[in-house]
């Protein structure tokens, strides 16, 4: 494969972002939104999906677990479109479809051309992006930011307008209030400026504002974790207590969501970026992924951290692609790259995606292989049988009833989806934050295994009066789960309260 030149890319930095992208890229990125839109309500709500809308109709400038603008934007979400999984999921689908957009502009800003920019789209389109844009999560805006600021950067490094970083702050400030995982991009990209003696880069003051303004709104952030003792702090050291699985996952991470099949156009890619004369302007976003996988295999998070950097690998990769088939045996070469493509988009949609009927899907092993899928089935059943127990309780129990859970997974359908039901708490994470239940709520209908010792430092006597089956026996994080009816509270709520509290 013969690299591209970087004097190519030079005259891309003028160009209006989208006039010059060939129009099948546009085609590719509507067709995997398309997609995405067709299965969104095919099974149903995941549980952080709910947890999310639930945080942002209680606003702050922080949550527990992460900043404000996922919670918020789902809130918003669902406050538009109504209740249901299409709702929140059509803006994670539209970000990973901009992302795909996204690719073929780096490519082309590479010094790519017409064709590369194609194969770029495709390669993103048939990779873990076309997964990730499922579910709402943090993820999709903090995979859309990465690929943002990359993009810029690529811009900037081959001698762009300086007034980028100004953008670049931006993006970053605004990914900051979503997610803090753009943080090791940042301190790979001042290590890699360092060691590729970019001192240009080092002494803008462009650069500087950079810093500046990304710090500046990620500031009432940083405020509300301030205030209230840094609970991300304590979030994050929970997630290092799994740092070896963390650790083991990250190699097949990086392979399956780079496509099952497709990986060998993102390994050139970063190979072209590290070692390639003609990437010498690039060379520092390189670094930076090497520098920030490292970060988190030593801070022990999880895989999907390191993923950000894929962009600038996938679109580098795409011109080395094209480069090889522009020199002969283009429909044999062609042929396996459609195939490829094919098979990696088709490995993916299956594992991640809710294209099986549901009574296949439960006789298959995808729910015990891939368990977010299967945690977005059984929330009706769920919330009816919390209902039915509800309703059994004689009508002066009820009067004063609350719904106590163990988790924010089974206390935010019962917000969302529940009828007639009494206040439902919970101590999990920034559920916490909303509590304590009112003093006369004596009775708890609690929801969630508790063994005597579990229970007994909070009420006189707890029995289990059914349990949650989703009709399918499919073995998710609920399916089993008990129901009790707990009654004596041993101290008054506002006493009990604190020793509830659950950061996981």
């Amino acid at each position: 494969m013969t690299a591209p030149p970087a004097a190519t890319a030079a005259t891309a930095h003028h160009r209006f972002p989208f006039s010059a992208v060939p129009w099948p890229v546009f085609v590719i990125a509507g067709l995997m939104f398309m997609g995405l839109m067709a299965v969104s309500g095919a099974y149903g709500f995941h549980g952080d999906e709910m947890y999310y809308i639930v945080a942002g109709q209680h606003p702050a400038f922080g949550y527990v677990d992460q900043p404000p603008l996922t919670p918020l934007l789902s809130a918003a979400s669902v406050a538009i479109f109504g209740v249901s999984p299409t709702a929140i999921r059509l803006l994670p689908a539209v970000e990973m479809a901009l992302l795909v957009i996204l690719i073929a502009l780096i490519a082309r800003d590479l010094g790519g051309s017409r064709r590369a920019q194609v194969l770029a789209a495709i390669t993103a389109a048939l990779s873990g992006y076309l997964g990730a844009g499922h579910l709402d999560t943090t993820t999709e805006p903090d995979l859309l930011a990465w690929a943002i600021v990359l993009w810029l950067l690529v811009k900037l490094l081959a001698g762009g307008d300086r007034r980028l970083w100004l953008a670049v702050g931006i993006v970053a400030g605004i990914a900051l209030e979503n997610k803090d995982t753009i943080l090791f991009l940042g301190a790979g990209l001042a290590a890699g400026l360092c060691l590729a003696r970019r001192w240009d880069v080092v002494r803008s003051p462009w650069a500087w504002a950079a810093v500046g303004i990304a710090l500046l709104l990620w500031a009432p952030n940083l405020i509300w974790q301030t205030l209230n003792g840094w609970p991300q702090i304590t979030m994050a050291r929970a997630i290092s207590q799994y740092a070896d699985d963390n650790r083991g996952q990250i190699v097949p991470l990086l392979w399956l969501f780079s496509g099952p099949f497709l990986f060998p156009v993102t390994a050139a890619g970063l190979i072209w970026v590290l070692r390639s004369k003609a990437a010498a302007p690039w060379r520092v976003i390189g670094l930076a992924s090497l520098i920030a996988l490292v970060l988190v295999v030593i801070s022990g998070g999880k895989a999907y951290y390191v993923i950000g950097t894929m962009p600038m690998f996938m679109a580098a990769g795409a011109i080395l692609l094209d480069r090889w088939l522009a020199r002969g045996h283009v429909r044999i070469k062609a042929t396996g790259f459609v195939s490829a493509a094919v098979l990696s988009g088709a490995l993916i949609a299956y594992l991640t995606l809710p294209i099986l009927p549901l009574a296949t899907y439960a006789k298959s092993t995808l729910p015990a292989t891939v368990p977010d899928t299967a945690n977005e089935v059984g929330w009706p059943q769920f919330v009816a049988t919390v209902e039915n127990v509800v309703a059994a309780l004689p009508a002066e129990e009820r009067a004063h009833a609350v719904i106590l859970t163990n988790d924010y997974s089974e206390a935010s359908p019962l917000v969302l989806l529940g009828s007639e039901l009494p206040p439902v708490y919970s101590g999990h994470n920034s559920f916490w934050y909303w509590g304590p239940p009112a003093a006369d709520r004596t009775i708890v209908v609690h929801v969630g295994d508790w063994r005597p010792a579990d229970w007994s430092q909070f009420f006189v006597g707890c029995h289990v009066v059914a349990h949650i089956d989703n009709g399918l026996g499919i073995d998710n994080g609920e399916q089993g789960t008990a129901i009790s009816v707990c009654t004596g509270l041993r101290a008054p709520w506002t006493t009990l309260w604190p020793e509830l509290r659950t950061i996981s």
